[in-house]
């Protein structure tokens, strides 16, 4: 039933008044086209395909961004160089944290793109 309602279609069909040479009117009918509808259902749009696809999409891609962070953190932690400009980052940040300037800190970039 459901997808029955969600496949139908709409046709259309107006009658056009136009002159004609005897100057009686004449009732045309104009060209029908079908178009499709989409029903919305609410809470039931959860399960369906679509939205099962576009959570497992928006998952996986949380999970990869998850992965490349953890693995500049790993990197970081193995150059000394990296490590310790972080270190100066953090160092910053909780001096303009401290002193009231929570705006300034908030500029601060600690992570590397």
């Amino acid at each position: 039933f459901l997808a029955l309602a969600a496949a139908t279609t709409q046709t259309t069909a107006a009658f056009v008044v136009s002159p004609s040479k005897s100057g009686a009117c004449a009732m045309l009918s104009t060209k029908t086209t079908p178009s499709t509808t989409s029903l919305q259902m609410g809470i039931l749009d959860f399960f369906s395909e679509d939205a099962k696809k576009e959570r497992e999409e928006r998952k996986r891609r949380e999970v990869e961004e998850q992965q490349r962070l953890q693995k500049e953190i790993m990197e970081r932690r193995q150059n000394p160089e990296k490590m310790e400009e972080y270190e100066a980052r953090v160092r910053v940040r909780r001096q303009l944290r401290m002193t009231g300037n929570d705006e300034a800190a908030e500029v601060i970039k600690m992570y590397d793109d």
